[in-house]
C-alpha cells in the first residue's frame, strides 16, 4: 500500500505545471511568479492589479512622507494621517493596505471588530489603546507604523440610538485618531502627552487606513477632516483591468493556444478581483480534472466536447475517484506518461459559468439561454428591440463616433402571451449583459421603504455590473398611474407604496446618466395604466408593441413549438396556421400541447407520431383569448403614443 501511496503521489507530482500562484482575497494572487517583464515580487505592483488610484494613494499616505521627508519639509507639507478605502466586497481593499505595507516596510497593525470586543466594560476601549500604543512605539522608535482598521463600520458605527457600548468604543476610537493625526500619543497608557522624540528626522510616521463596503453606516465624525479625511473608492475593475487581473493570476498556468485574456476579461461584467481568482482557481481543477482522468484511465478523453464546453471527463474522474475511496485511488496507476496540465479557453468558459459576480448574487436571474430564433416570427420587433439593447454595446464606437447615447429604457407592451418576456430573456442572452430582475411581490413590503430600498439596491448593483438589464415584468403595477389624489393606480401594500416606488424609479432612471451600459427593460399588457411621467423621452425611449404574430409569425412559431414533436407526414403548420387568426404565441404552444395530448389520448402505448387530426382536436380545445376588437385596442394605443428609435444625441 505505501508502494501504491509513493507511486500515485510521483504520478501526481509529474503533471507539467508552469509554476503556480497563491491566490489572494482580492484583486491579486499574493505571491508573484517570475516572469520576463512582470514586476518584482517585492513591489506592490508584483502582488496586485487593478486599482491604480487606490494603489497611488495608499503610496502617498505610507510611504511618501519617508520617501519625500526633506522635500515635504522644504515645502511645508502637512501630510495625510488617515484614509477610508470603500467599495464592493473582494475588490482587493485588504489585500492593497497588506501590498503597500510591505513594498514600504510598514509594521501592520490589524484592527478587526473581532479582536477588539471585549466581554467586560472598558476591555474594548482597552484593547484599543494598546494596539494605538503598540503603534505609536513603532513610530517613535523611527519605523512606519500603519494602524489597519479593517471592517471599520462593525467597529465605528453611527451612534443615532446605538448601544451604549457602540458610542464608548466610537468616542475612544475617534480620541486615538486625534492623537494620530497630530503625531502624539494622546489617550494612551504608559506614555506622557506630547512627548516628542528625540530627533526629528529619526522620528517615524503613523498612520490610519480604514476599509468597509458600507461608508454610509459609519459614524460621520470618523469622516471628518483631521481623522479618515481621505476617502478612495475601490471599484469593480473595467475590462482592462479585468484583464490585467487574470494575467496575475493565471501567470504560473500553462495556457492554451485558444486563451484570450482579453477576451475573456471583456465578457467578465461586474467581476471582482475575488471573482476572477475564484473564476482562474476553478479553470485550472476543471483542467486537473480532465488530465486526472485521463491519467488513470477514467474516461477523461470525453472532458472536452466538440462544441468547446465541458464535458462529462471532469465528472467521470470524480466519479470514478469517489467510488474506489482512498484505497483504491492510492492502489491506481497511470496509464501512461503523466500529461501536461494545459488551461484551455473551454476550461475558462466552465469557469465563470460557476462563478457568477458576487455583486448581483441574490439578485441576477438565472434563465435559461434562449436565442432569438426560439422566438417564432415578430422579425421587426426583434430587429429594434436588437438595436435598443445589443447595438450600444457592440457598436460602442460607431456610437462614440456619432454622438449617439444608448435608450434608459425600452418598454414591451401588447396583449397578454406575445411573448415579451422571452423577447427580454433573448435580448439578454445575446447582449451578454448582467440580467436582473423585479417583481411586484419584490418590491411590495409590509414594511415602509422596504420595497424603494430593493429598488435602489438593485439599481446599485445593476450600475457596479454594468453593462446590465435590469427586467421590470408587470411594470403598470409597479409603476401605475398616479390619480389626482396623489394616489397609484397601481400595485398594493397602503395607498401610498405606488407612489413611492414610482417616485424611487423615476429618480434611479434618471440616475442611470452617471452610469452608462444600464437599460431598463419593461413589459405589460396594460400600458394604459402606466403613469405617463415614466413614457417621457429620456425614462422609457423606446416604445414597442408586441403584435400577435401574423401568418408568417404564426408558422414560424408553430415550427418553434413542435420542435420536439414528432410530426406524421400529413401535418401541415402552414394549414394550421391559416386557421389560427388572432392566436398568440403562448396560445399557439398550447396547441402543439394540446395536440400531442390528444395523440397520447388516442393511443396511450403506442401513439409514436402526432397526426393532423391531433392538431385539428387541438384548435378545437384551444380558443383565442382575445377577440379582433380587443387587439385593435392594442395596436391602437402603440400607435397613438408613438416608439421612437431610442437614440438620441449624446450632451
Amino acid at each position: 500500500m505505501q508502494q501504491a501511496a509513493e507511486a500515485a503521489a510521483q504520478a501526481l507530482a509529474g503533471l507539467s505545471i508552469a509554476g503556480s500562484c497563491k491566490a489572494g482575497d482580492g484583486s491579486a494572487t499574493s505571491e508573484a511568479c517570475s516572469q520576463p517583464g512582470a514586476p518584482e515580487a517585492g513591489t506592490a505592483d508584483g502582488r496586485i492589479a487593478g486599482n491604480p488610484t487606490a494603489l497611488q494613494a495608499l503610496r502617498e499616505l505610507v510611504a511618501w512622507p519617508v520617501r519625500f521627508a526633506a522635500q515635504g519639509s522644504a515645502l511645508g507639507v502637512r501630510w495625510p494621517r488617515g484614509l477610508l478605502l470603500h467599495g464592493p466586497p473582494g475588490c482587493g481593499k485588504t489585500l492593497l493596505v497588506q501590498a503597500v505595507a510591505a513594498e514600504a516596510g510598514a509594521v501592520l497593525h490589524v484592527v478587526t471588530a473581532a479582536r477588539v470586543t471585549g466581554a467586560y466594560t472598558g476591555e474594548s476601549e482597552r484593547r484599543l489603546r494598546e494596539v494605538f500604543a503598540a503603534a505609536q512605539a513603532d513610530a517613535d522608535a523611527g519605523r512606519v507604523a500603519l494602524v489597519f482598521l479593517d471592517e471599520v463600520d462593525a467597529l465605528c458605527p453611527r451612534r443615532d440610538g446605538g448601544r451604549s457600548h457602540d458610542s464608548r468604543v466610537v468616542a475612544q476610537l475617534l480620541t486615538l485618531l486625534d492623537g494620530a493625526a497630530t503625531g502624539r500619543a494622546t489617550g494612551l497608557q504608559g506614555q506622557q502627552q506630547g512627548q516628542q522624540a528625540a530627533s526629528t528626522a529619526q522620528k517615524g510616521h503613523l498612520v490610519v487606513v480604514g476599509a468597509t463596503n458600507r461608508p454610509n453606516a459609519l459614524d460621520p465624525a470618523l469622516r471628518r477632516p483631521g481623522r479618515l479625511d481621505r476617502e478612495v473608492l475601490v471599484a469593480l475593475p473595467d475590462a482592462t483591468q479585468r484583464a490585467d487581473i487574470l494575467r496575475l493570476h493565471t501567470r504560473g498556468l500553462q495556457l492554451g493556444p485558444d486563451v484570450d485574456l482579453a477576451a475573456v476579461a471583456a465578457a467578465c461584467h461586474g467581476y471582482s478581483g475575488a471573482d476572477l481568482a475564484a473564476a482562474t482557481r476553478e479553470a485550472a481543477m476543471a483542467a486537473l480534472a480532465e488530465v486526472a482522468a485521463a491519467a488513470y484511465g477514467l474516461g477523461g478523453s470525453s472532458a472536452i466536447t466538440a462544441d468547446g464546453g465541458a464535458g462529462d471527463g471532469a465528472a467521470t474522474a470524480t466519479a470514478g475517484f469517489a467510488g474506489s475511496g482512498l484505497g483504491g485511488l492510492l492502489s491506481m496507476s497511470m496509464s501512461g506518461p503523466p500529461p501536461a496540465l494545459v488551461v484551455r479557453a473551454a476550461h475558462l468558459a466552465t469557469a465563470m459559468k460557476k462563478v457568477r459576480p458576487s455583486i448581483v448574487r441574490g439578485a441576477e436571474v438565472d434563465i435559461p439561454p434562449v436565442s432569438w430564433d426560439d422566438v417564432g416570427g415578430l422579425d421587426e420587433v426583434k430587429r429594434r428591440l436588437r438595436q435598443a439593447v445589443e447595438w450600444p454595446l457592440v457598436h460602442a464606437a460607431a456610437f462614440e463616433r456619432l454622438g449617439l447615447s444608448a435608450p434608459r429604457g425600452v418598454l414591451l407592451h401588447g396583449p397578454p402571451g406575445c411573448s415579451k418576456t422571452t423577447l427580454a430573456r433573448a435580448a439578454a442572452t445575446a447582449s451578454g449583459a448582467t440580467f436582473l430582475a423585479l417583481s411586484c411581490a419584490q418590491l411590495f413590503c409590509m414594511y415602509v421603504g422596504e420595497g424603494e430600498a430593493a429598488l435602489r439596491d438593485c439599481f446599485k448593483r445593476a450600475r457596479a455590473a454594468a453593462p446590465s438589464i435590469i427586467f421590470l415584468d408587470e411594470i403598470d403595477a409597479v409603476a401605475g398611474r398616479r390619480e389626482e389624489g396623489g394616489e397609484s393606480s397601481g400595485g398594493a401594500g397602503g395607498p401610498d407604496a405606488g407612489v413611492r416606488l414610482l417616485t424611487t424609479l423615476l429618480t434611479e432612471m434618471d440616475g442611470i446618466e452617471l452610469a452608462a451600459g444600464v437599460l431598463v427593460l419593461g413589459a405589460t399588457n396594460r400600458p394604459g395604466a402606466v403613469d405617463p411621467a415614466l413614457l417621457r423621452p429620456g425614462r422609457f425611449t423606446t416604445l414597442l408593441y408586441v403584435p400577435p404574430p401574423d401568418q408568417e409569425g404564426r408558422v414560424a412559431a408553430l415550427e418553434v413549438h413542435s420542435r420536439k414533436l414528432p410530426l406524421a407526414p400529413d401535418v401541415d403548420l402552414e394549414a394550421v396556421a391559416a386557421q389560427t387568426d388572432n392566436y398568440t404565441g403562448a396560445e399557439l404552444a398550447a396547441v402543439c400541447r394540446e395536440a400531442a395530448l390528444a395523440a397520447l389520448r388516442e393511443d396511450l402505448q403506442g401513439a409514436e407520431v402526432v397526426a393532423a387530426r391531433h392538431f385539428a382536436a387541438a384548435l378545437a380545445a384551444v380558443r383565442p383569448a382575445l377577440s379582433a376588437a380587443e387587439l385593435a385596442k392594442y395596436a391602437s394605443w402603440g400607435r397613438g403614443s408613438g416608439s421612437g428609435g431610442g437614440f438620441v444625441a449624446a450632451a
